[in-house]
């Protein structure tokens, strides 16, 4: 008998109900006699054996075309969402959903043949059963990223929860299962008869077709020299004598490669050069990124080879600083760099990143990034500006067929693009506009791809299928938040822990700490996550939110608005039993759940407060606010009774700015008409602000989004972006600056005034009830308060008259002072006000802890952290690269690491009995724990190493 039909044999066993097939039903036994009657290996003249077509990655399926547009064949509906690229070989599809279960579907009918969990057994007859760190395993097993790659007669791929697995194809059955010491992100590279995969840890393996290992090799104990458990932050400590830097990140988190014998990976912000000698792997080189807006190793958000192996790497390093490094090995192992024209990217410029591999056919190489009108463009060797080829922003590699290139959006459409230039594109709209951010794969004038909504797509030439209806349910949390400090009281809930913005909280964590998840996103970040209602949720500077279990990691939802760039602004969750909906009805009565998340999302362009459901993601209301998000605002609205209360600036923007003054680097660039323009991010250090910079307050109803009332303060100063809000006590202060230098302000013919303002309003009417010019943030700091006292600091001096900068503490009541500081380099970001202590940091300079009745500085540490934005829990202040800092005990460093991040610029926060840090540069998120959760001891990847076979 035939295998397509014994295929399909199987398959009818399984409930047909559980697919949207194209076929109509009436029409299956004609179907089904059509396979009988064609010969085996008919159906499918093509494969697609893996991630990006080949092992170089490099997307180019030139010999492939189709004939769109097309229609929808199928949408199978998988257990998850889906993170991940199918495979395609002999008349079977092959995919793997975020939940870590592969899937088998027969290429002409789309039934499901067999699926396979990941769990420690086969998932589809057993799970994981009632011990703890089986469960804990079966958990984490999310957001799965390794696509399935097709080696012989087996399917490898890899799952978050550590484990690497080698599925026979015929009917799924578990041929080997290699447990690693880390998650593996990475899709297994087939070359040379073999299969190359790579931990998060940078262990690389080599195994056979049949799973049986080769050779392994660690970057951690080969490059690093560290020979201890690399997640563990006490491990670290104990080797480094102090904290670990960008020099000792290691995280291999995106694809690695291969060109013959040559296996290429990125780690640790570096490119190491693998020569498969067969019984073991030979070190040629460590390629370096060249010095560029910076000198720390920089992350590596994608890696592809050209036809001569060449290393085509999209990297970043710090605020939107990247650019596509090509690295060449030469013969003598060294390595050799040069860039791609017209990838860079910087703060100062308008363009934005990529965060996916790029796809290369000769010399060109073609580049996804999440930017409207550049989401899909290509550049070449002779031109310094990139060729749009289509605006649809995306976070997936495109593949690249004879005439057209296949894009995944983050709008959640598959879009055809004619490489041309020339000529219509068409798209397919998915069901419900979910994003995909994995490639497709092409056979046969068909294409295969996956989409978060958790279908898996087949379009075809002959698609006249409808689209699913059901919603899969997937941003539904299927673990709920657990443990003595799940209840909301113990939410950190927006950007600086709560609307007084104390950036702290009582919750301790009893170290060591042990790691619950991690996960991977694509996107940067220059604030912090917050949670609630078991979620965390993540704004990107790109523009991309999202919310992740707070239990497992694993993603909910996402969306993505157009338009956002370098927006440097956090979400504030917000549950408010019993409040109307937006049209007046009573919440029953509505669609959307009780929980709220709102977040400025700020562009060149334009720039939104958008308010979403928190539960769902789904669009409430937006409404337009002027200004730059830049460094210092990054605290979303305050919320007060059913009022969203929010301050910014107003005036024109650009990449750069006019003059000195309004750029953060680079020469000034005029405007065309002469007028004043301010850089889009800017230095804090500024003497005075653009004439047409307006300090505004805003206040909408949080129902519907009608602005309620608004202040403008300009009759003071010019400014309104460096500025901060908090609510204590029934009263909202509002705190900004208006630069330092009031003889500069009048040499342009402004009107004397203070340099900054300090003022509490009512919140209901925004009326004043004191202001005062006496005491002011000054660049880069908000207002905090608590016990009737308030708290302004900030990067610059509070005049022109000295260099000295200070930490003021006012009386709330009135706004008189109470004490200031002994002089402090700056005092950025926040002044936390803890039950114990006061703490402020200098960006690059001491960490300070005041008396708090006199501010009189009583200790101070510097541990050589940068612009770090660090966050306080009980005793502990809490730094990059989840570093912990002991105030009650002569500020001792007691934990480290890992170092998951190659820049210093976040902290992380405690919520829920839990710590959760979210990487500036690196695109990782990870969880940990301490001692007096109910949990298992280690990481969920952290089993005895150890290969197993059924």
């Amino acid at each position: 008998m035939c295998e397509t039909l014994r295929w399909t044999t199987t398959a009818s066993n399984l409930p047909l109900r559980r697919l949207w097939i194209a076929v109509p039903r009436m029409l299956y036994g004609s179907v089904f006699a059509l396979l009988v009657s064609v010969p085996c290996g008919t159906w499918a003249a093509e494969d697609w054996l893996q991630f990006q077509f080949d092992a170089r990655r490099s997307g180019d399926a030139g010999q492939r075309s189709i004939k769109g547009p097309l229609g929808l064949v199928a949408a199978v509906p998988l257990g998850d969402a889906i993170f991940t690229a199918p495979a395609v070989a002999d008349a079977r599809v092959y995919a793997v959903d975020g939940s870590g279960t592969a899937w088998c579907l027969d290429a002409a009918t789309l039934q499901v043949v067999w699926k396979t969990g990941s769990g420690a057994t086969n998932a589809s007859t057993t799970g994981p059963g009632n011990d703890p760190a089986e469960r804990n395993r079966a958990q984490t097993s999310c957001n799965n990223l390794s696509s399935p790659a097709v080696v012989g007669a087996y399917l490898h791929f890899g799952t978050t929860a550590g484990s690497y697995y080698v599925l026979d194809r015929a009917d799924g059955r578990m041929v080997r299962e290699i447990r690693c010491q880390g998650p593996i992100f990475t899709a297994p590279t087939v070359a040379n008869g073999r299969a190359y995969f790579a931990t998060v840890g940078a262990e690389v393996y080599a195994v056979e077709a049949d799973g049986t290992l080769a050779w392994t090799w660690d970057f951690v104990r080969e490059v690093i020299g560290f020979t201890g458990d690399r997640w563990k932050g006490e491990d670290w400590l104990d080797f480094k004598q102090g904290r670990v830097t960008w020099k000792d990140h290691f995280c291999c988190s995106r694809d690695l490669a291969a060109h013959g014998k040559t296996l290429v990976v990125p780690a640790g912000g570096r490119v190491v050069f693998l020569e498969d000698d067969g019984d073991g792997p030979r070190l040629r080189a460590t390629g370096l990124i060249p010095n560029f807006h910076g000198s720390e190793y920089p992350a590596a958000f994608g890696l592809s080879l050209g036809p001569d192996g060449e290393a085509y790497v999209q990297w970043h390093r710090r605020d939107n600083a990247g650019r596509v490094e090509v690295l060449r090995l030469r013969e003598d192992d060294t390595v050799e760099a040069s860039f791609v024209p017209g990838t860079q990217t910087a703060i100062s410029l308008p363009g934005l990143l990529s965060f996916c591999s790029v796809s290369i056919r000769g010399r060109d190489v073609y580049r996804c990034r999440p930017e409207e009108g550049f989401g899909f463009c290509r550049h070449k060797p002779d031109s310094d500006q990139p060729q749009a080829l289509g605006a649809w922003p995306s976070i997936a590699p495109p593949v690249l067929l004879r005439d057209q290139a296949i894009v995944g959006g983050l709008d959640g459409r598959l879009h055809a693009v004619p490489l041309s230039g020339a000529g219509p594109a068409w798209s397919f709209a998915t069901a419900f506009g979910k994003p995909i951010t994995a490639p497709a794969a092409v056979c046969d004038g068909r294409i295969y791809f996956g989409c978060e909504d958790g279908y898996l797509y087949v379009l075809g030439p002959d698609g006249q299928a409808a689209l699913p209806e059901r919603d899969l349910g997937l941003a539904q949390i299927r673990s709920p938040l657990s443990g003595k400090y799940a209840d909301g009281k113990y939410d950190w809930y927006t950007n600086y822990g709560n609307m007084q913005n104390t950036n702290a909280t009582d919750q301790e964590l009893q170290v060591p700490l042990r790691i619950k998840w991690l996960r991977r996103y694509e996107g940067t970040f220059k604030h912090l996550p917050v949670c609630g209602g078991g979620r965390m949720y993540t704004h990107t500077s790109e523009g991309q939110i999202f919310a992740v279990e707070q239990e497992t990691g694993r993603l909910l939802w996402r969306r993505y608005w157009p338009g956002v760039h370098l927006s440097f602004t956090s979400p504030i969750y917000y549950r408010a039993p019993g409040a109307k909906t937006r049209a007046g009805a009573d919440r029953s009565e509505s669609r959307f759940s009780d929980e709220r998340l709102l977040v400025p999302q700020a562009g060149i362009r334009e720039s939104r407060l958008r308010c979403l459901d928190a539960a769902t993601g789904e669009l409430i209301w937006e409404v337009p606010f002027t200004g730059s998000p830049s460094w210092s605002r990054q605290a979303p609205p305050v919320i007060w009774e059913n009022l969203a209360i929010y301050a910014s600036g107003s005036g024109r923007y650009a990449a750069q700015g006019t003059e000195k003054p309004f750029v953060f680097r680079g020469d000034p660039e005029p405007a065309p008409d002469g007028g004043e323009v301010m850089s889009w991010i800017y230095t804090h250090d500024n003497p005075y602000y653009p004439k047409d910079n307006q300090p505004l307050i805003w206040a909408w109803d949080l129902d519907t989004g009608q602005l309620v009332w608004k202040k403008d303060f300009s009759q003071y100063g010019a400014g309104g972006n460096d500025c901060g809000l908090c609510l204590l006590d029934g009263r909202l202060y509002y705190s900004t600056f208006f630069g330092y230098s009031a003889s500069q302000r009048k040499r342009r013919g402004l009107s004397d005034g203070p340099n900054g303002i300090t003022a509490a309003l009512d919140p209901r009417t925004g009326d004043v009830q004191w202001l005062t010019g006496e005491h002011y943030v000054t660049a880069g700091c908000t207002i905090s308060g608590a016990d009737g006292r308030l708290y302004v600091g900030g990067y610059n001096q509070p005049d022109e008259s000295g260099r000295e900068r200070f930490v003021f503490c006012l009386d709330a009541q009135d706004g008189s002072r109470v004490w200031r500081s002994e002089p402090v380099r700056s005092a950025v970001n926040v002044i936390s006000v803890g039950k114990d202590y006061i703490f402020s940091n200098a960006s690059g300079g001491d960490g300070h802890v005041f008396d708090r009745r006199t501010g009189k500085i009583l200790s101070r540490f510097n541990f050589g952290y940068a612009c770090t934005r660090f966050t306080c829990a009980g005793p502990f202040v809490l730094g990059a690269n989840m570093d912990m800092i002991d105030l009650s005990d002569a500020n001792r460093l007691v934990a480290t690491g890992p170092s998951v991040d190659s820049r210093e610029c976040l902290g992380a926060v405690i919520s829920n009995g839990r710590m959760f840090y979210t990487s500036q540069a690196s695109g990782l998120q990870v969880c940990q724990v301490g001692g007096d959760e109910d949990l298992p001891p280690t990481a969920p990847w952290a089993r005895p190493r150890a290969d197993q076979s059924p």
